[in-house]
């Protein structure tokens, strides 16, 4: 058996911090993505994850984010063609610009 380190253990901790963290943000985009929950519970958990991407850009979470802010537009896109009102229809219109807006932004800062 090998001696371990005094900084093995603390590497060891981190990785599965990292696990763990990784794993909580890979579902959390993947429920976005879907359109689990409430829009309002989307918006939150968008939030954190927004905050999270600063925090941890390693994880790759802004290209997950424009990814769903790609998918919301989509499933607004098809909620703009079954409505009969007009001012129901611009205010989806307006929300999917802000989406695909997003999505852009993201992918500028990507480049």
């Amino acid at each position: 058996m090998t001696a371990q380190k005094p900084g093995d253990t603390e590497s060891s901790h981190a990785l599965i911090e990292d696990h763990l963290l990784r794993g909580v943000i890979d579902r959390l985009i993947d429920e976005l993505k879907k359109g689990v929950g409430a829009g309002d519970e989307r918006g939150q958990v968008e939030e954190w994850l927004r905050a999270l991407s600063e925090k941890y850009p390693e994880f790759d979470i802004r290209s997950g984010l424009r990814d769903y802010y790609v998918a919301e537009a989509g499933r607004l896109r098809a909620r703009f063609d079954t409505t009969e009102d007009v001012v129901e229809r611009l205010a989806l219109g307006r929300s999917i610009e802000s989406f695909l807006e997003k999505a852009s932004e993201i992918d500028q800062k990507l480049r």
